[in-house]
């Protein structure tokens, strides 16, 4: 049986908070107006603002209730946490922000999603390398392009295993090393993660199945996905 359902969304920060150009910020929490408080940058202060407001509107829309009555944590290590919300039952929710992308899960489970622009030249066999033990390697494409894709995917799928992690867990968690988590492709029977590629971007949900993300906004219309599961 599928697990929760999962509701991801996929946006532009710039488009968001451009936005909520004259929106008062007293919607944040103490928490939150505390952090914003402490930030200089621009780009940062766009991407908090429009992360916090997206969160409250995608708690919305699978959840109820109004957007303004949901409270967020905002520590200075971890996954922001849920404080309060207008609705029962237990409600959770992961934020990640690269480029002008900006991708917001929701769901009643733990859940961690993670975008990231994938579409610049890197170095990206010393890359894998760096990322995983060198048995895995031998499951490395040997095309250039494959290798690009492989990277982003497992970049993904690991950083979103993590944020799964410490969505459960609103005390901080170590960070585990980026080798020791692997995931391996398979059929989506099988499958506890999902990974969603487009022509500059790669985002990925863990824990998800097709039976239970359920995708919003423009961009996630144009990729291909493709299921995996953790090995360990």
């Amino acid at each position: 049986m599928p697990g929760p359902l999962t509701r991801l969304t996929l946006e532009s920060v710039e488009a968001v908070y451009s936005g909520l150009s004259g929106v008062s910020f007293d919607w944040l929490s103490q928490a939150e107006q505390a952090s914003l408080s402490a930030m200089t940058a621009a780009r940062r202060r766009a991407q908090f603002i429009a992360g916090r407001w997206l969160a409250r509107q995608c708690l919305a829309v699978r959840a109820g209730g109004r957007w303004q009555d949901y409270a967020l944590s905002a520590p200075d290590y971890g996954a922001p946490q849920l404080l309060a919300a207008p609705v029962s039952g237990s409600w959770y929710f992961s934020l990640s922000h690269s480029g002008d992308w900006l991708a917001c899960a929701v769901s009643q489970q733990p859940v961690g999603v993670d975008v990231e622009c994938s579409d610049r030249t890197r170095d990206f066999p010393a890359l894998n390398e760096w990322m995983h033990e060198p048995q895995v390697l031998q499951d490395m494409p040997a095309d250039p392009g494959e290798q690009q894709a492989w990277f982003y995917a497992q970049w993904t799928l690991k950083e979103a295993w993590f944020k799964q992690v410490t969505s459960a867990n609103p005390a901080p968690v170590p960070r585990p090393s980026m080798r020791t988590a692997r995931f391996t492709p398979c059929e989506a029977d099988g499958g506890t993660a999902m990974v969603g590629q487009g022509a500059a971007f790669t985002v990925a949900v863990y824990p998800a199945t097709p039976g239970m993300l359920q995708s919003a906004g423009g961009a996630l219309g144009q990729v291909q996905w493709t299921n995996w599961k953790f090995a360990g």
